[in-house]
């Protein structure tokens, strides 16, 4: 079997269409079943990413397969702490390890973190299932955002830390 080589490289302005592709299509199908409009990064202009990806405090990351863009994520680091938003992974790549990798990598990529917090939608049993594997734990607080959905709040104690 053939190993596939998972990268997560720095975020340039000149992967904002790439993100901006993979974000709304990745968010897209969430959108449809949920219709979170206050919360689902598919609702986000191009303006909008390219801010976040680049506001002080935020790193924001291509992950490649075998050097094609599959996915992106945005990292907020605080001293200690660093906050997982905005994870995507295109639909026809998902369900491959590609985002329990990226993770795993981003963590080695910042030793200084000692504690990272995620949510996601508790609804989506692939996606808690997917954090759970690398060790992110509930923290018990979970926010109700519409009729059909909840967020559902995690924190991981870095490997590094």
């Amino acid at each position: 079997m053939e190993q596939m080589t998972i990268e997560v490289v720095d975020f340039k302005i000149s992967n904002l269409d790439q993100v901006f592709y993979i974000q709304r299509t990745a968010y897209q199908p969430l959108f449809e079943k949920y219709r979170d409009e206050s919360t689902n990064p598919y609702m986000e202009t191009r303006e909008t990413v390219l801010r976040k990806y680049t506001r002080t405090g935020t790193k924001g990351y291509l992950i490649l397969k075998d050097k094609t863009a599959v996915g992106a994520v945005r990292v907020a680091l605080n001293d200690k702490y660093g906050r997982i938003s905005a994870l995507c992974v295109l639909p026809q790549f998902q369900g491959q390890g590609i985002a329990q990798t990226a993770l795993l990598k981003i963590d080695c990529m910042h030793p200084e973190i000692e504690m990272w917090f995620f949510d996601t939608i508790l609804e989506e049993a692939g996606n808690c299932r997917l954090y759970e594997k690398i060790e992110y734990r509930k923290t018990g607080k979970t926010e109700k955002i519409n009729d059909k959905m909840t967020l559902v709040y995690y924190e991981k104690r870095s490997e590094n830390g």
